[in-house]
């Protein structure tokens, strides 16, 4: 299971992203890749631990959506792209 976030201020490096998810996120999350950090368009990919339940993806983007990351709301969802597919531009 996946989470994509999304709207990452360009003003954040990779490893306040990084170290912001690992905060939010704790022990689920398996894997964080930051995409275009700095960029306008930049999102994170966090793959979440297999052995958590259904829900919680869908628990964890709510919680994530609306914090603030670098003077921006964060966008969070759950499972919405497959591992290949990124999500659009905005």
């Amino acid at each position: 299971m996946n989470l994509i976030v999304r709207n990452i201020a360009e003003s954040c490096s990779e490893q306040e992203v990084l170290e912001f998810l690992k905060h939010e996120l704790g022990h689920y999350a398996k894997n964080i890749e930051i995409t275009d950090a700095g960029k306008p368009g930049a999102y994170a990919t966090v793959e979440l631990d297999p052995e958590a339940p259904p829900y919680v993806g869908e628990v964890i983007a709510r919680q994530i959506s609306g914090k603030h990351l670098g003077g921006m709301a964060l966008e969070a969802s759950a499972d919405l792209f497959s591992d290949d597919e990124p999500p659009p531009a905005r």
